[in-house]
């Protein structure tokens, strides 16, 4: 009796391990929402990231830990302390996520657009820019290095909403404008369209190289299915427009790293 006990036992131990691998892990999912979201309240944030943070946690087997960055500086620290699986960030901040070991595995669908605009007929010193080292900033000096115009000041300030009211009482002669916003403030026939921005990917998905390949596939096929009230959500913490997602694990930032490195970033 003693012996068969013991012959179960033994045949018992090999399940141990695979009990423990079953467990649920955390999927720690980091997200920018840019500047214009960056103030959003934690709780609608939470309620309105969840289905997104769902999805991808459970094409793994986990449970989504949602984490909100108000800042770039703060995505920064973040990548030089606790590292995070995920980043669902804009996309010059994609480029420094980059560097760190991360890889990108599904961009928003839509393109970033941008325009420099200016006030009608006026001499432009001043160019007003959103946070430094985001992509309205990025690349505004970029266009602006392009076409030779090195002798204006320009000032950076948090939101789009301050670029309009810096141009608008004349603090600033120009501004840097998402396509959508640069449109509005066209339409009102004070100003005009002075430079496009070069259109880059938009926000974009990125995984930790920790994560094995078939795990980034799963995740980024995830977010390509992501239901249209999940992404109608996602949209009221993200600026910048989401139709939906698409795989791209080469997605293009050459020129914004480019910008980056001319700005001195």
């Amino acid at each position: 009796m003693q012996r068969r006990r013991f012959l179960a036992g033994l045949m018992a131990l090999p399940a141990l391990p695979l009990v423990a691998h079953a467990a649920p892990r955390d999927l720690s999912i980091g997200i920018y929402p840019g500047t214009g979201k960056a103030d959003i309240v934690m709780g609608d944030f939470r309620a309105y990231a969840m289905p997104f943070g769902q999805a991808l946690a459970t094409s793994l087997g986990g449970k989504p830990k949602l984490t909100l960055f108000r800042s770039i500086r703060s995505v920064m620290g973040s990548l030089k302390s606790g590292r995070l699986d995920l980043y669902f960030v804009p996309p010059s901040v994609a480029v420094a996520v980059l560097d760190h070991d991360y890889s990108p595995i599904a961009r928003v669908r839509d393109q970033a657009t941008g325009v420099l605009v200016r006030r009608k007929g006026a001499t432009v010193t001043a160019v007003a820019l959103t946070e430094k080292e985001s992509w309205l900033d990025v690349m505004a000096r970029h266009t602006l290095t392009r076409n030779k115009i090195d002798k204006v000041k320009l000032y950076n300030f948090k939101t789009q909403e301050d670029v309009v009211l810096s141009m608008q009482r004349d603090y600033a002669q120009a501004g840097s404008l998402r396509s959508k916003a640069a449109d509005e403030l066209v339409a009102k026939g004070d100003y005009e369209i002075w430079h496009p921005l070069p259109t880059t990917p938009d926000f974009t998905l990125m995984a930790s190289n920790r994560l094995s390949e078939a795990e980034r596939g799963r995740l980024g096929a995830a977010a390509v299915a992501l239901s249209p009230a999940a992404i109608q959500q996602l949209q009221q913490t993200i600026h910048s427009k989401v139709t939906g997602f698409v795989i791209d694990k080469a997605a293009d930032y050459q020129t914004i790293k480019q910008a980056m490195t001319e700005a001195g970033y």
